[in-house]
């Protein structure tokens, strides 16, 4: 088996869901379809990648982003509760900061770059696949980043007319109802994909003062491809989605019933973002040619928070709560050219464009009132370049390199308060400030990488990687405190070996062990003013981050498939002046993640899945290992799938959480009651499905 053929089929199999037999003929389908506009990212390394089909997304039930923590080695979403407002996403111990600071992991959708994580609050579907690579990017495509990419596929336009209408009811009178249409044009070989979804729920989480706990959500795309007939290709499309979520599932612990809350205002939030995109292909002997064109809108409008999840507020313990109106712009434009011959030496040769502007205004409470307007606006410049040359028929050698340039500024006002202590009467009199911060910088960046890769014997291949890459500083927007404001640049160098052993189609194994040595590693700390809700990016002197992946198969037969995804994360602050974290495990990482799978596809259409997903003990903010409320241990969830295919018809049952375990998915900063987003309790629910 030869190892693209073999990393198609791991790929299918090693991410614990669905193993439906047509699963691993996606997966290659996927891989083959390099490069294509509006559709997939240049190339999917050996020994670092992932791809979730079609069928594995349904499966599973993977409804977003925070689904797909621990389903891959290593990577981790911390979920803030809000369809993915401030999730801070970690990949081999590399991370995000949740709303102001540059990617460590950087999404698209469809190939197209998204300002950053806060600004992709969609659910997940209408899904083609699910595309993850670990390890430094931005040699080939694109963004930089630093911790790894992944890549959401939608369905993209078909030469075949195919639709599809499907509908799920749950537990919490959780509601789905999708329509999807793809199929060619009249004319010239184009073609169109539309769908829509309506997503509706009670949740899980019980507002006990009667404010809105429902929660209901619109998406839809559009896309057209048109085929000129000469080499040629465009593609031009738009999405859209709109949020009203209820109760967010933001909780005391250890504070009564787990999943009670109680809020001194109604919780809902509203959310919108808009996408429009235009997409071009040509052909040329020797050679292709893309450009990308994106504007990505997205408007918060409100996000409010009880922030002390209580309605009871004394002068010792006033009310705590937040809000939010935010919205954010980016315009990215990516030219990239790239060799299309089998030859010795394949070259990419790219560049990129980005121009973003966030404005916020954020009101927050805490017994008196403070106000935060902010305006934010970035712009980067980058040409990168690959080349890859095979020495010998087991040898093969590539050379990647990418030059940065970001401009960033800030313009920020705050009014409100500081608590000053006074001793006569022994406690802290608030004294009203205003002030105002404009601040700029740029800043240069400069990544080479190498990778050797060797046909050990058949079936057998081992890849050598050294990357150095940097990513920006930037500027806390919230913080008052003159050394919080600004952040510095961070600076990674990554090595990684690979096996891809692959001796029969009936078993396989993917084995990586990486380092990350990093200088002025940035990441989220809280206000340690115990009267303040702010936080700020900050950095720790030096941080290692070091493990191993495992992502394995075993196919006795044509029906069974048992896979298993390992990954281990060693994360260490080695310096860090002026904090009690030395030798600590470093936040928001988890020790290991491991996901395992059975799959059975039975001779008569019925197929079945039963698997697992296991979070190691996670450390947050300023955790010392002296309070163990900055700490969630390690939790595991199993969940099955039934499913029955009858001619064009699907049903399947589902079941998540079935053991019904009570877990957090995240805490939320210092305040007095550290609070914790609590995970799904068991959810038990049917969906069907036709294609016409």
């Amino acid at each position: 088996m030869k190892p693209k053929a073999f990393l198609s089929f791991l790929c299918a199999c090693s991410i614990p869901l669905s193993g439906q037999d047509d699963n691993a003929g996606s997966a290659t389908e996927t891989l083959d379809e390099i490069a294509v506009i509006g559709s997939s990212i240049p190339e999917l390394d050996l020994s670092r990648s992932s791809i979730l089909t079609k069928d594995q997304v349904n499966d599973r039930q993977i409804d977003n982003l925070v689904d797909l923590s621990g389903l891959s080695p290593n990577l981790h979403i911390n979920n803030n509760s809000i369809q993915s407002y401030g999730d801070i996403i970690t990949m081999r111990g590399i991370a995000n900061t949740q709303l102001f600071g540059p990617a460590g992991v950087q999404l698209y959708v469809d190939g197209i770059p998204q300002a950053d994580v806060s600004s992709y609050s969609s659910t997940l579907y209408d899904i083609e696949s699910i595309e993850i690579l670990r390890g430094p990017q931005g040699h080939k495509f694109g963004k930089s980043a630093t911790g790894g990419a992944i890549n959401i596929k939608t369905q993209a336009p078909t030469n075949k007319q195919v639709n599809r209408v499907s509908a799920s009811y749950g537990t919490f009178d959780t509601q789905k109802y999708n329509i999807n249409s793809s199929g060619p044009l009249e004319g010239d070989g184009s073609s169109y994909s539309v769908a829509l979804q309506r997503a509706l729920s009670d949740g899980y989480i019980k507002n006990t003062t009667g404010n809105a706990d429902t929660t209901e959500t619109w998406h839809g795309s559009l896309r057209f491809s048109l085929d000129r007939g000469n080499g040629s290709k465009i593609g031009f499309g738009a999405n859209f989605e709109t949020h009203e979520l209820g109760a967010q599932p933001l909780v005391l612990r250890n504070g009564g019933d787990f999943y009670d809350r109680a809020s001194d205002f109604d919780e809902s939030t509203e959310i919108d973002r808009n996408q429009q995109f235009l997409t071009f292909e040509h052909e040329l002997d020797g050679y292709s040619f893309f450009s990308i064109t994106n504007r990505n809108d997205w408007n918060m409008n409100p996000n409010r928070v009880d922030l002390d999840t209580s309605t009871v507020n004394t002068l010792a313990s006033p009310a705590q709560t937040s809000v939010i109106i935010q919205d954010q712009i980016e315009w990215s434009q990516e030219f990239r050219v790239e060799s299309n011959l089998d030859s010795e030496i394949d070259w990419v040769l790219g560049a990129f464009y980005s121009d973003s502007e966030i404005n916020g205004d954020a009101t927050r409470s805490f017994g008196v009132t403070e106000q935060t307007v902010y305006n934010l606006e970035s712009r980067n410049i980058a040409i990168f370049a690959s080349l890859t040359k095979d020495l010998t028929e087991s040898d093969k050698l590539s050379l990647g390199l990418r030059y940065d340039n970001f401009e960033q500024k800030m313009d920020r006002t705050k009014d409100g308060f500081n608590f000053v202590f006074d001793p006569a009467l022994n406690t802290f009199i608030p004294t009203p400030f205003s002030d105002t911060v404009a601040d700029a910088n740029d800043f240069d960046s400069f990544s080479p990488t190498l990778n050797w890769e060797r046909k050990i014997t058949e079936g057998l291949t081992g890849n050598l990687r050294a990357t150095y890459s940097e990513k920006p500083g930037g500027f806390s927007a919230y913080t008052v405190t003159d050394n919080q404001i600004t952040f510095a640049e961070e600076e990674t160098l990554s090595y990684e070996i690979g096996l891809l052993f692959a001796p029969t189609e009936s078993w396989g194994l993917n084995f990586t062990a990486y380092l990350n040595d990093i200088e002025n590693y940035q990441f989220e700390l809280p206000d340690l003013n115990p009267l303040s809700t702010d936080y700020y990016v900050d950095n720790a002197d030096e941080v290692t981050t070091q493990g191993i992946e495992i992502e394995g198969y075993f196919k006795p037969s044509d029906n069974f498939t048992f896979s298993v995804a390992y990954g281990l994360c060693d994360s260490e602050y080695d310096k860090f002046d002026g904090s009690g974290l030395v030798g600590e495990q470093v936040s928001f990482i988890p020790e290991h993640t491991l996901a395992l799978s059975l799959n059975y596809e039975f001779e008569n259409g019925l197929h079945g899945q039963i698997g697992t997903k296991t979070i190691g003990d996670t450390h947050y903010w300023n955790y010392d290992g002296s309070n163990p409320t900055d700490k969630i241990d390690s939790y595991t969830l199993l969940d099955a799938n039934l499913g029955y295919d009858w001619n064009d018809w699907e049903f399947n049952v589902f079941g998540l959480n079935l053991t019904d375990e009570d877990y957090y998915t995240s805490l939320v900063n210092n305040l007095p009651t550290t609070p914790g987003v609590a995970g799904s309790p068991r959810v038990i629910g049917l969906s069907i499905s036709k294609e016409f």
